[in-house]
């Protein structure tokens, strides 16, 4: 059976040297002192014209220790604010040894009605998202009373193409996410990070996102190439046609 969630966060992008700032800072702050980490390289599929994308999904695989290959897909649900990343998590393990994800097991009501029509899609790997995560949770308080718990995930590492290592964007970048409480809070932390990080914006943008930036980039290169190399291939047939059209010239000088 899948396991369900709904996150809400806000997304922010910082320079490394301020990230180390506000991460000295707030770290002391941390629920229990108990700072963490983690290295999970995510690789994201999709079918080859993006269909998961057209419908505001994203799924990735990655592989948990304990637990082997779990997929995860993703789905963006309404909200007032744009910069909010409302969004519902489902999640399925696949195994130790199967690295491909499987749609068929995701049994989300939602998430099975947005997926009409893509059963037996062949799904390509697209993009990897290899990010090495610093994280923690911090109460956020206001006159005095707690608001709500918040996670703050420090990111740094990039999202890269699955068939061109050298196509890729840096990621630097701390992610809220509410934990418990009213969504206020994050709203109230990510304002206390910008303050603190003057160089920081806010970026309703996702990793899954900028991979599939990545991808239509080379997509449009590809079509560009294909389309100069017809032009190319249309002018010298232009010329030979040209060539055998035009009436050969009388010898001006003709022989005794």
């Amino acid at each position: 059976m899948s396991d369900t969630e709904h996150e809400i966060e806000k997304k922010i992008l910082v320079s490394p040297a301020e990230m180390e700032a506000v991460y000295n800072k707030l770290s002391k702050d941390a629920v229990d002192g108990k700072l963490k980490t983690k290295h999970r390289p995510r690789a994201y599929y999709d079918t080859k014209k993006h269909r998961l994308q057209e419908q505001k999904m994203a799924l990735r695989v990655q592989y948990k220790d304990g637990v082997g290959y779990e997929q995860t897909l993703k789905y963006q649900v309404a909200g007032d604010d744009e910069a909010v990343m409302s969004r519902v998590e489902v999640k399925d393990v696949l195994g130790e040894k199967l690295q491909e994800p499987n749609l068929a097991l995701i049994d989300d009501k939602e998430a099975k009605k947005r997926l009409e029509g893509l059963e037996g899609k062949k799904l390509r790997h697209i993009f990897t998202a290899d990010v090495h995560r610093r994280y923690f949770s911090v109460p956020v308080v206001v006159a005095g009373e707690e608001v709500g718990i918040v996670e703050l995930a420090f990111d740094k590492g990039a999202v890269t193409h699955a068939k061109d290592s050298d196509r890729r964007v840096k990621i630097s970048e701390i992610e809220v996410e509410l934990k418990s409480g009213d969504p206020a809070a994050v709203d109230i932390m990510c304002q206390k990070i910008l303050d603190m990080a003057p160089g920081a914006e806010l970026s309703a943008v996702s990793k899954a996102e900028f991979g599939y930036g990545l991808d239509d980039e080379r997509r449009a290169e590809k079509q560009q190439k294909k389309a100069a190399k017809e032009a190319a291939k249309t002018a010298k047939k232009q010329l030979k046609d040209a060539a055998r059209e035009t009436p050969k010239r009388p010898n001006p000088n003709p022989g005794p």
